[in-house]
Order: structure tokens, then C-alpha cells, then sequence
């Protein structure tokens, strides 16, 4: 049961990673897309999920800035290996997309904030955040208005109502599968960790440097200073990470009050496109969460590095 139950917690973290950073971030359809594709995607996502939930449980992460270090990793990781988005425009490719999306939207956001709304005494606070959610994801999915193909484009109302609805419908199931599957303790597994490793060593070696060579230099610097901060935080923490705590009994209206996400998404959208707007909102994200991102991974530094170690 421990395996089932840890396998279906990896692949939960997997498609809520998928839908924060890869259908919220598109926010539509796009030409070359197939179910193949997509499917793909929640593999690959899931093994960075794995990642990611091994540093959570090794380092006992409890609080949310070695959260914002386990996610700059997945962040790097997705940026700097599976893609090399992560070298594109040094330094600020370093934030965005990165930590800016990955570690600060997708991770301390979707991961960590919505599942302790599932689990808070409020019993409006899962529908608060995710009607906030929502109405940023209206306003970011018309920024692809203003954006060439094949990047941009524009979906209907309908369009977009049937892929914010599914691909919602689908997160919020994850979201029930991860808090499910919390009842077991996590246990990394020493042979996938060996695997998954070897498989992104291969990757980087023989695709993203000779894509990216700088990639030889920057990723390793950068995934050096995070485990600093992870160990730092490991020693000083108690056992126990929040693993432990994010997951449990959740009423079935929770999750149901999370199809507020899409439905706040597609009024704001459908709006947009009646009274005609052309924002090109997604330079406003920019603006505001590249420096955030550095900002944050600095304040993570800073905090972690003056936590005292325990022998407990």
C-alpha cells in the first residue's frame, strides 16, 4: 500500500505541476498539441515531482523558503535541463521563468497554499484563493492577444471554457489523489533516485550543454548554492517535513468551491474580449516577478543560512 500510495502521490504532484506551469502558463490549445503530447508532459513533470518531493522529505523542508529553494530546483531543472529557456536572456532568465513561475507560482502557490486551503478551518478560504487564481489566469491568458504566432494566439470563449474547465476538473482530482495518498509516509526510493538522476545526467550532458554550453557552468553553480541552503535547513530542522502535515480528511465542497479557478478565469476572459482589450498583461507579471524571484531566492539564503543546527 505504501508503494501504490507514494506512486500516486508523485503522479498528483506531477499533473498539479503540469497544470500550474505548463495549461495556466499557455493558458489555451495551441496548433501542435495532442494528448500524446500532454501525457508526455505529466511524465516528465512527474519524475521532477519525484525531485522535488525527495528534497522536501531529505531536508526536512517545513518552512516555505527551503520550499522556495525545493522549488527552484524543479524550476532550474524543467528550464535548465528539459529546456534551456534558463539561458536565453542571463541573468534574468535565471528568474523568469524559473523561480518567477516554477518556485513562486507553481510551487509555493498551487503545491503549498491551495493544499493548506484544503485543510484550513476557514471554510471559504479554498474558494477565495482560488477565485484570486482565477482572475489572474483571465488576465494573463489574454495576453497571448498580443503575442505573434505560434506563440500567441487568440481561442474562442468556448474554446478556452472547455480547456479551463477540463484541465481544471483534472487538478482538482490530483489535488484529492495527493491528499489520499498522504496517509502513507513518503519513502524515497534509492533505485528511482539512482535512475532519475543518471537519466537527467545523460539528458544534460548530451543535449541541453550542446544546446546551451553555458549550461556547463551556470546549473551546477546554481543547484550548488540551493543544496547549501537545503542542508543548512535539513540540520536545523526537527524530523519531519511537510510531507507530514499537507494532506488529510478534506470536505468534498472544498475541492467542489475550486471550480471557482476557471469559472472566474472564463468570465474575466470573456469580458476581455467583449469590450475588445489588447493588454499585454504578461509584461506586468514580468515586471513585478522577475526581480521577485531574486528577491526571494536571496531572502531564502539569508534566512536559512542563520538557522542554528540540531543534533536532535
Amino acid at each position: 500500500m505504501r508503494i501504490l500510495k507514494n506512486t500516486v502521490q508523485v503522479l498528483a504532484t506531477g499533473y498539479i505541476f503540469v497544470y500550474f506551469s505548463e495549461h495556466l502558463f499557455w493558458a489555451r490549445v495551441r496548433p501542435d498539441d495532442s494528448l500524446g503530447g500532454w501525457f508526455g508532459a505529466w511524465v516528465a513533470y512527474s519524475l521532477m515531482a519525484y525531485v522535488f518531493l525527495v528534497l522536501i522529505s531529505h531536508f526536512r523542508v517545513r518552512n516555505i523558503w527551503a520550499l522556495f529553494l525545493a522549488g527552484a530546483v524543479f524550476g532550474w531543472i524543467d528550464e535548465g535541463i528539459v529546456v534551456q529557456t534558463a539561458y536565453e536572456m542571463l541573468p534574468l532568465s535565471i528568474s523568469f521563468t524559473g523561480l518567477a513561475w516554477h518556485a513562486l507560482i507553481t510551487v509555493w502557490v498551487g503545491w503549498y497554499a491551495m493544499r493548506k486551503s484544503l485543510l484550513s478551518a476557514d471554510p471559504w478560504l479554498t474558494l477565495k484563493l482560488s477565485a484570486a487564481i482565477g482572475f489572474s489566469y483571465g488576465l494573463w491568458a489574454i495576453s497571448w492577444w498580443t503575442e505573434p504566432p505560434p506563440e500567441g494566439g487568440v481561442s474562442s470563449i468556448a474554446a478556452f471554457a472547455a480547456f479551463s474547465l477540463l484541465t481544471s476538473a483534472l487538478v482538482i482530482l490530483a489535488y484529492w489523489m495527493a491528499d489520499w495518498s498522504s496517509s502513507e509516509l513518503f519513502v524515497p526510493n534509492r533505485l528511482a533516485i539512482i535512475f532519475i538522476s543518471f537519466v537527467m545526467a545523460l539528458y544534460f550532458g548530451f543535449v541541453s550543454i550542446p544546446a546551451a554550453p553555458v549550461a556547463a557552468v551556470i546549473l551546477p553553480v546554481l543547484l550548488g548554492l540551493v543544496y547549501w541552503g537545503l542542508r543548512k535547513n535539513g540540520l536545523a530542522e526537527e524530523e519531519g517535513s511537510l510531507l507530514d502535515t499537507l494532506g488529510g480528511r478534506v470536505s468534498i465542497w472544498r475541492y467542489i468551491s475550486m471550480f471557482t479557478l476557471p469559472l472566474v478565469a472564463l468570465l474575466v476572459y470573456a469580458l476581455a474580449m467583449a469590450l475588445h482589450l489588447e493588454w499585454a498583461t504578461n509584461w506586468v507579471v514580468y515586471l513585478i516577478a522577475t526581480p521577485l524571484g531574486f528577491i526571494l531566492l536571496g531572502a531564502s539564503f539569508y534566512i536559512l543560512s542563520r538557522k542554528k543546527a540540531t543534533f536532535s
